[in-house]
Order: structure tokens, then sequence, then C-alpha cells
């Protein structure tokens, strides 16, 4: 059995077994699965949902439920990452967590679709975070408890672009079920719990009887989220790039619909379309870059590089928006901002998981606390957006994504001290 645990990922210093393309492809199909039913959201649907229920403050109002939401999902993701960690059970420490988070979401979103007030709609999307970054952070933890490090950079490429894949998925699925009920929040839920549950099936998590049980104490838990920046300096600069950059990609799918319909002119019932056809570009430029980027990544042995490149050509999409305010100028803005992001999402995880600590105990926390550097720009960038947009009188959409271009050439410079990857 101690073998057994060794070769599936939970021995520090033995490589796991290589997987096989449909562990990846089911793999890929769940992260897809959880973001589309948060990302749809995020991107389309909240956005859509707010400006009916609050027309003259829906940029304040928008702001406010995602910002929160964002510091709960901060918090929730390592914390729930962390019970995954000491879960025991005959299914493992990730499936029931995995699975259990998706259909909380599906029941929250289902009263999210049926909210008709914005303290409702708060209520039920908080609760959606807290669900999703269950589901989410148990499925992240497969990647270190699983996969050997020739493979992590694959894999890791599927797992960047899934975030995006998801939005163009909702956007279709969007396309097709309108914008005027409760199905616009519901399907994506479910069609993101039935992309779960396969995998789910399919998993051979690796044995949990050899593990040491881990007790809960809820103040041992805390303590545990004291991490020590010298201890770990190589995890602590990989944390602050992401951060830097997600702040830049936060700002773009917050505002995407209100810059359209703000600054391109599209009105709440018209604006669907032209972000299916954005999600659409962004997911084809990802797939191929992000697969392109990742193999590539895994035959040099090499990340940093890979990262600095991303991150400038990510801020060179961001600061297109700022020199025109057509649809075509969007669409070359989304071009080339995906490139970017599709290189700096294939590589980044692979890079995070090669220098993260206490792996074989400790993945799905520490990997949270990763996590906190994807989630709380989302709560940072609608909070600090309105103080971009006021610049000049309001709805300074220039100001607001050269902000944005910026903070994300400084997370291209923050992978340069990193020393325990090349």
């Amino acid at each position: 059995m101690a073998s057994m645990n060794a070769s599936l990922g939970y021995n520090q210093t033995t490589q796991p077994a290589q997987v096989s393309s449909g562990f990846m492809l089911r793999y890929l199909m769940a992260v897809v699965g959880i973001y589309l039913a948060v990302m749809t959201p995020v991107t389309i649907t909240l956005a859509i949902r707010v400006a009916a229920l609050a027309p003259d403050s829906k940029a304040s109002s928008l702001g406010f439920i995602l910002g929160v939401g964002a510091l709960i999902a901060m918090v929730a993701n390592p914390l729930l990452g962390q019970l995954s960690d000491l879960t025991r059970s005959r299914f493992g420490r990730r499936k029931p967590w995995v699975v259990g988070g998706m259909l909380v979401a599906v029941g929250a979103l289902l009263g999210l679709g049926s909210a008709g007030s914005l303290m409702l709609v708060a209520l039920y999307w908080w609760l959606t975070q807290i669900a999703i970054n269950a589901s989410l952070a148990a499925l992240v933890a497969v990647i270190p408890d699983r996969i050997p490090k020739q493979q992590r950079g694959r894999l890791s490429a599927l797992s960047g672009m899934s975030s995006n894949l998801a939005i163009f998925a909702g956007a279709a699925v969007i396309n097709v079920v309108g914008t005027d009920d409760i199905w616009m929040f519901v399907v994506p839920g479910v069609l993101g719990l039935a992309l779960v549950a396969v995998f789910a099936a399919r998993y051979p998590e690796p044995e949990v009887a050899e593990l040491p049980p881990k007790p809960f104490r809820p103040m041992a838990m805390l303590r545990n989220f004291l991490f020590d920046p010298r201890q770990h300096p190589d995890f602590s600069w990989a944390w602050l790039s992401r951060f830097l950059v997600q702040y830049g990609a936060s700002v773009m799918m917050t505002y995407q619909v209100y810059y359209l319909m703000d600054v391109v002119g599209f009105s709440h019932v018209t604006v669907g379309k032209p972000v299916f056809v954005a999600s659409l570009l962004m997911g084809g430029a990802i797939v191929v870059m992000s697969l392109l980027s990742g193999w590539l990544s895994d035959v040099t042995g090499r990340r940093k590089v890979f990262v600095f490149v991303a991150s400038l050509v990510y801020a060179a999409g961001l600061a297109l928006l700022m020199v025109g305010s057509s649809f075509a100028m969007f669409l070359a803005a989304i071009l080339v901002s995906s490139c970017g992001l599709g290189i700096y999402l294939a590589v980044d995880q692979a890079l995070v998981v090669d220098v993260l600590p206490s792996r074989a105990e400790d993945a799905a926390k520490n990997m949270g606390i990763f996590n906190i550097s994807n989630v709380a720009p989302q709560s940072l960038a609608p909070a600090t957006a309105p103080l971009f947009l006021a610049i000049g009188g309001g709805g300074n959409y220039g100001a607001l994504f050269c902000a944005a271009a910026v903070i994300a050439v400084l997370g291209a410079l923050a992978v340069i001290p990193i020393k325990g990857v090349r």
C-alpha cells in the first residue's frame, strides 16, 4: 500500500506514474465544467441581471457583489482545500469535495436565477463562490497528487486554458438559452456538474489508508495560513507574478460587457452576440498558444521565459484598448491579450507546482494559498476600477486599461528572481 501511495504522488520525493491522454482530457473537461458554472455569471449573466435591477448604479453594484464574492473565495479556497487535505474517506481526499461542491453550486445558481433583488443576487452569488471553491480547491490538488513533473507543463496548459474555454462555452450557451430567465444561470451549472461527475467516476484517486490521520483543529488550520515568504521565496515570487497578471485579466473580464455597452454602443439586449464572438476568438487563441507553449515548456524544461514573455504580450493587448473604440479594435485587443494569456496560463501553474512547498501532505492547502493570487485580483479589480474610470469626469476606460497593462508588466518582472526553475 505504501508503494502505491508513493507511485500516485503522496511521497514528496517519488515521481508519480505518468497519466494517459484520456485522464488529461477528463481532467480538462472537469475544470472547464467548474469554470463554466462560475465564469458565465462573472463575464455575462451577472452583469446583465445587475443592470436590469439597478440600471443607474450597475457598475458600482456589480463591483460590490463581485468584489465581496472574490474576498469570500479568497478565504474559502485555501480553507476548504485544507479540509480536503484532512479528509480520509473511502472515496478519497478529493472526490467528495469536487462533486459535493458542484452540487451545492447548482442549488445556489438556481436561487440566483430566480432572485428579484440585489440583496438576494449578492447572497446567492456569495454562496456560489463558496461551493465552487470547495470543488476547485480539491480538483487543482489532483495535479501535485497525481501528475509527474514531465507532464505538468501539458496538464498545466490544459488547466490554464480551461477558464477561457469555459468563457467561450458559456457565451455559446447564453447565445442559445438567452438572457431573459433563470436558465442563463442554471444551464451552465448543470453542465458543469455533469462534466465533474464524469471525471470523478473515472478518477483513480490514491488511497488514503497509509496517510497519517490529521485531526480537525480549527485554530491550527488558521495558523497554517501564516505563510512566511522568506522560507519559500520562489513560491512567493510566483504568487506575486500571478496576482499582478491576474489583476489585468480581471479588469478585462469584469468590464468587457460594460465596455461594449458604454464605448462601442451595444445594448444589454444585443451585447450577448459580440461577447460570444470575442469569446470564440479568445478561446481559439488560448487553445493554440496554450498547447504549443505547454509542450515547448516540457520539452525544454524551461518555465520562466514563457511566463515573462506572456505577461508582456498580455499587457500589449490591454494597451490596444486605449487607442480605439470600435468593435474591430476590441477584437484585436482580445486576440493579442489572449495569445499572451494562453502562453502564461500554460506554463505558470507548472512553475508553481515545481516550487510548491509540502507537496505530499498539504497540496490543496498550498495550492489554495496560491489561488488567493487568482481570486484577490477579482476583488481588487472591481474595487479599484471606478477610481480609474472616474478620471476626467467618468467613463475613462483608457485609464483603466492603461493601469491594468502597467500592472501586468510588473507581473512579468516578478518571475525574474525565481531560482528553483529555469
